[in-house]
């Protein structure tokens, strides 16, 4: 009987058993009697290639003790994001608050700062320049050998740990694109990250450039936040052409977790009018509409202190919304923690 192995069940095959590419690259060239290197892997994991039957049929005979590891159990976290390639729609303000909503009920959450803007960082704190100084930013994160857990920053008084950003990003952004399979990168480090945390939220840069491509190959969950206005609106329909790309060529199980009015005025006339296009979209498309979040003061003075609007003040305007949405991921990872078993 034939074996069948698609390039995500590979990947995830070796990432369970804490194996990196070289691991399993020397395993199968002992196994199979092969010459295999790193590229071939990269290219049967990205589906740029077919894996052999008989590659398919060693991995998935093979257990201890002929040689590869067992599955190790370490769950792997929900990876979540907001993106929209309009600036100025709450991105970070999102990501910051959730990342602290989940982090409040107990989870183990890591922020990833994905904007050369480095707005999240400076949102808890932390100095960009600073973490640049110290080779400890998602720059330098990207292109170590070293383990991931070496370039965290704990905030908000340990509630959860930040991967900040800096300017040098911007150059990162170039750079994968010359590189192949650049924008896996982001995805293969965080998977470095299993068994270590139970959220990874990732805040998206303001484009869709390698970066937002690298985040979306990477993310279970993609938030689609949108300021009540046409303009925020108008990018939505190419972010689905982008989503729909990484879906079929990368990674499938990325999903929409929905749609995030914010800054939104009940008493203007063109938030009203895009509040009810934004109904009719996600009926449309079948998304979830989440509550909208209304214009607020405490978020920019969270800022100055430092802290998550809600660690500010935890009745902002909004709270609920970010509730929600924190309440859909914990349960989405409760889902899979029962499928899992």
């Amino acid at each position: 009987m034939a074996h069948e192995m698609s390039g995500e069940e590979l990947r995830r095959y070796r990432e369970q058993r804490g194996m990196n590419q070289q691991a399993l690259v020397g395993w199968l060239n002992e196994r199979l009697n092969r010459r295999y290197d790193r590229a071939k892997i990269s290219r049967w994991e990205t589906g740029a290639e077919r894996i052999p039957q008989i590659v398919a049929g060693a991995l998935k005979t093979a257990t201890e003790p002929v040689g590869i590891p067992a599955a190790a159990v370490r769950a792997a976290p929900v990876v979540f994001c907001a993106a929209n390639q309009k600036g100025g729609v709450a991105k970070t303000t999102t990501c910051v608050n959730v990342a602290w909503l989940l982090a409040q009920s107990g989870r183990r959450v890591l922020l990833i700062d994905c904007d050369p803007q480095a707005n999240a960082t400076v949102h808890l704190g932390v100095d960009p320049h600073e973490r640049e100084l110290a080779k400890a930013t998602l720059t330098h994160a990207l292109k170590a050998s070293r383990p991931m857990k070496e370039f965290m920053s704990p905030v908000c008084d340990g509630a959860f740990d930040l991967l900040p950003s800096s300017i040098s990003l911007a150059a990162t952004d170039r750079e994968l694109l010359r590189q192949p399979n650049g924008t896996l990168i982001l995805r293969a480090k965080i998977a470095q990250l299993a068994g270590q945390y139970d959220f990874v939220v990732l805040d998206c840069p303001p484009h869709l450039g390698e970066l937002t491509v690298s985040v979306l190959n990477a993310a279970d969950q993609l938030l689609i936040p949108t300021q009540t206005e046409m303009l925020s609106m108008m990018g939505i329909p190419q972010l689905f052409e982008t989503i729909a790309g990484v879906r079929e060529l990368v990674n499938p199980r990325l999903q929409i977790l929905g749609v995030l009015p914010t800054m939104y005025s009940p008493r203007r006339l063109q938030d009203e009018t895009v509040m009810k296009e934004l109904r009719e979209l996600a009926a449309a498309e079948q998304l979830h509409l989440f509550s909208p979040v209304k214009r607020a003061a405490d978020y920019s003075k969270s800022v100055m202190a430092g802290r998550p609007g809600l660690a500010y003040n935890p009745n902002s305007a909004g709270a609920e919304s970010y509730r929600e949405i924190a309440d859909a991921l914990l349960a989405l990872a409760g889902e899979e923690m029962r499928h899992g078993a």
